[in-house]
C-alpha cells in the first residue's frame, strides 16, 4: 500500500521529488478486495508540495499517508558514514542461510525472486537460536534479482516507489532479534506505521545496504529503524516503522 500511495501522490505533482512519507495503518487489508487511493492537495508552495493519500477498501479507510515533495535546490551536504561491513559477494545466499528451517515455513521467503537478499548478521530465525544479543542489529544487502528494467533506472519516482515496497520487508527483523522471538512464534505482529525520508537518488543497478536496528521494544510495541546506503556509501534513505507485538483485546 505504501508504494502505491506514493505513486498516486506523485501523479498529482510535477517537477518535484518525494522527500518524505508518513503512513499510518488503520485497519487490516484484504488482498482479495481492490484498493482506492484518494489524493488531497494540502499545500502547493514555491518549494514544497504536500499531499494526503487516503487508502480505502470497500467503505473502510485502511491507511492514511502524508507525502511531501520538494523542488530541487542546492544546500549543504552531510551524512552518517556507511558502516564497514562484509561485501555481498562474500556472504551466503538467503537460501543457504535458511536451509535448515525450510520445514518451518521459510521456503517462501527463501525463494523470493523479486529481490536477492544476503544477511550480514544472522536472520531472525538463526539469531533466535543463538540467544538474545547485546544489540538488536540486522543488516542485509539487497538488489533486484534479475537485470532491472530500463524504466527502473531512469525514472526516479518509480525507483522510490519500489524502495518503499521493499523497505517494509525486513524493517522489523531487529525487533525480532531483540526480543528473541520470530514473527511465527508471536501471537500478533503487525505494522502500525511506516515513515521514510529520501536523501539521495535510489539506484537499483547495484546492491543496497539496509542497516537496521531496534532502539526499543516495550508495551507490546517494537520500533525498527533503518539506513539504506548504495554501494558507493551514499545514504539514500532513512526508514522507521513501529510494530504491534502484543495481544489484541
Amino acid at each position: 500500500m505504501v508504494a502505491q500511495a506514493m505513486a498516486a501522490a506523485a501523479r498529482t505533482v510535477s517537477g518535484r521529488l518525494l522527500h518524505s512519507l508518513h503512513a499510518s495503518f488503520l485497519r487490516p487489508g484484504n488482498p482479495a478486495v481492490p484498493l482506492r487511493y484518494a489524493v488531497t492537495s494540502l499545500r502547493e508552495g514555491r518549494t514544497f508540495s504536500t499531499r494526503r493519500v487516503t487508502t480505502v477498501q470497500g467503505d473502510v479507510v485502511v491507511m492514511e499517508a502524508m507525502t511531501s515533495f520538494i523542488e530541487p535546490i542546492a544546500g549543504d551536504d552531510y551524512q552518517q558514514p556507511m558502516p564497514l561491513v562484509t561485501p555481498p559477494e562474500a556472504l551466503p545466499t538467503l537460501d543457504e542461510q535458511l536451509a535448515p528451517y525450510i520445514d518451518e515455513g521459510y521456503a517462501e521467503l527463501a525463494r523470493l525472486k523479486l529481490f536477492e537478499m544476503r544477511y550480514i548478521d544472522p536472520p531472525p530465525r538463526v539469531a533466535v537460536d543463538a540467544g538474545v544479543p547485546e544489540e538488536a542489529v540486522c543488516r542485509v544487502w539487497f538488489r533486484v534479482e534479475s537485470a532491472p528494467p530500463r524504466a527502473l533506472l531512469t525514472d526516479p519516482m518509480l525507483a522510490q516507489c519500489l524502495l518503499g515496497y521493499v523497505s517494509d520487508w525486513t524493517i522489523l527483523d531487529p525487533v525480532q532479534v531483540g526480543v528473541g522471538k520470530t514473527w511465527q512464534s508471536m501471537e500478533t505482529m503487525a505494522s502500525l506505521d511506516h515513515a521514510m525520508w529520501f536523501h539521495r537518488p535510489v539506484d537499483f543497478s547495484d546492491w543496497l545496504l539496509y542497516d537496521q536496528r531496534a532502539p526499543s521494544a516495550i508495551g507490546g510495541r517494537g520500533l525498527g529503524s533503518g539506513l539504506i546506503y548504495n554501494r558507493s556509501g551514499e545514504l539514500v534513505c532513512t526508514v522507521t516503522q513501529e510494530g504491534f507485538l502484543g495481544r489484541r483485546r
